[in-house]
């Protein structure tokens, strides 16, 4: 199973205690985005520049995504989490069809490092990443959240 991050645009009155239960109901969000870790991974140190709200924690303001849980994004974060998609979108239009890239540094069995290849498809980066620009745009006339399920 691919690990994935998923972004969902919900209502600004919904009820984001309870929302988590509810999340792969298509009555419950407006759109829905899904990232793929390898592409996260990549673009994270960036992400940490976006003003978010952790939910799960008690000091719920703070930068970035929660990796491995739930991130709440705002008005607050609308230009900022924009600008970063939009950078990376502009930046990926100019790869080859097929990205190949320089991920982590993993260790073999045998104890040798390498970094990993990550083979990434131009054009479905693009859309997605088109979908965040649009989600992200929504965000800012107060009405919208975006809610990011970790892995």
């Amino acid at each position: 199973m691919a690990l994935e991050h998923e972004f969902y645009l919900i209502a600004q009155d919904t009820d984001i205690r309870e929302y988590w239960q509810y999340t792969h109901d298509e009555k419950t969000y407006v759109d829905c985005v899904v990232l793929h870790d390898d592409l996260i991974l990549y673009i994270i140190d960036s992400l940490k520049w976006i003003p978010t709200k952790n939910p799960g924690i008690r000091t719920v303001q703070g930068y970035g995504i929660n990796y491995h849980g739930i991130t709440l994004f705002d008005k607050q974060s609308a230009i900022p989490l924009r600008n970063v998609f939009t950078a990376w979108r502009d930046l990926f239009k100019n790869a080859p069809e097929i990205m190949k890239l320089t991920g982590s540094f993993v260790w073999s069995e045998n104890e040798e490092g390498e970094y990993e290849r990550l083979i990434l498809d131009r054009n479905k980066v693009l859309m997605q990443l088109e979908r965040m620009i649009a989600m992200a745009e929504k965000l800012s006339d107060g009405e919208y959240y975006i809610y990011h399920c970790g892995i």
